[in-house]
């Protein structure tokens, strides 16, 4: 009877803790993603930026979500998680001022902006209302970058891109 029990809890809470049936568990750089289901495409090209798009539309660049390494993001010779801080907040930084504001120029102008964060992960978010990008950040491990771009979600679905990760 004991051994009944807890397997009956064990069934339950991994459903409770998982994203919604309606959302594709994607595997990316040893992580979990969830994407909404139902993909017309997904493509992935191994080139050093480790690219993979799922495609939502038959129209060209509509309904996108894309994933990437980013390896040669400028972060003006800080490392990327202060750097990310530095663009967020207003005060003075360690960071080349120039990699900041071109940074704010091209990510922040007209989109929402802040940070997600969860044990070692910060994720970066700067949504707009037809594109946005979010940069998950590791320090411990690999230290790797990893962004995730949209053309068609808004900001309530992009967080629960990072189910696992929130």
């Amino acid at each position: 009877m004991k051994a009944l029990f807890i397997f009956v809890i064990m069934s339950i809470i991994p459903l409770s803790l998982s994203a919604s049936v309606n959302d594709l568990r994607i595997v990316y750089g040893a992580h979990d993603f969830y994407i909404p289901n139902s993909p017309s495409v997904i493509g992935y090209l191994g080139t050093d930026s480790e690219i993979l798009i799922a495609k939502y539309s038959d129209e060209p660049g509509k309904s996108i979500v894309g994933f990437s390494l980013d390896k040669e993001l400028n972060t003006g010779g800080c490392g990327p998680m202060v750097f990310f801080k530095a663009v967020l907040s207003e005060g003075e930084s360690e960071c080349d001022a120039e990699a900041v504001e071109s940074f704010r120029y091209v990510f922040m102008k007209n989109r929402d902006s802040g940070i997600w964060s969860s044990g070692n992960k910060e994720i970066f978010y700067f949504i707009g209302s037809n594109k946005a990008t979010v940069f998950l950040v590791e320090e411990d491990g690999d230290k790797k970058t990893y962004k995730i771009e949209t053309n068609f979600l808004n900001k309530k679905q992009i967080k629960k891109i990072f189910a696992s990760h929130l």
